[in-house]
């Protein structure tokens, strides 16, 4: 009678232990896949939508559940961290509305620097067309004397 109570004991803790294996292996397994779904997603749209050509600046470092169904994703792009959630329900990836207020600031101070450029390449131009009047007043002015 001890042996049986012995085995049977043995038998419910073997399929308690591979009953928790199960669940835990599964839920973490389709947490991971969750996890990676949203990081392929962030470098989707940055790659494509936010920075067409930057393919190789794109770096996801990390996709962390928030809880209520979307994942807060991480990601280093042209060298400045990005954060963006996705969101498992709909498949939707939004980095929201300050990366793109950042995005206008930063591309007027890139138009600001391309607006000087021109300005000086305009002046020195502008220089070099003078010079030649002048060379081409003086060498009128001594095929007359």
């Amino acid at each position: 009678m001890k042996n049986r109570s012995l085995s049977f004991s043995l038998l419910v803790s073997g399929a308690l232990v591979v009953t928790l294996l199960l669940v835990l292996g599964g839920t973490g397994c389709s947490s991971t896949k969750a996890q990676n779904k949203a990081k392929e997603a962030a470098a989707r749209y940055w790659q494509d939508k936010a920075y067409p050509g930057k393919a190789s600046d794109v770096q996801v470092v990390e996709a962390e559940d928030t809880g209520d169904g979307s994942f807060r994703v991480k990601g280093i792009v042209d060298g400045e961290t990005r954060v963006g959630t996705f969101s498992a329900k709909s498949e939707t990836f939004s980095e929201g509305y300050y990366s793109l207020a950042h995005e206008k600031t930063k591309r007027v101070a890139e138009l600001e620097q391309e607006v000087k450029y021109w300005k000086e390449k305009a002046e020195n131009l502008e220089k070099e067309v003078y010079k030649l009047q002048v060379q081409a007043k003086f060498s009128a002015d001594q095929k007359k004397q």
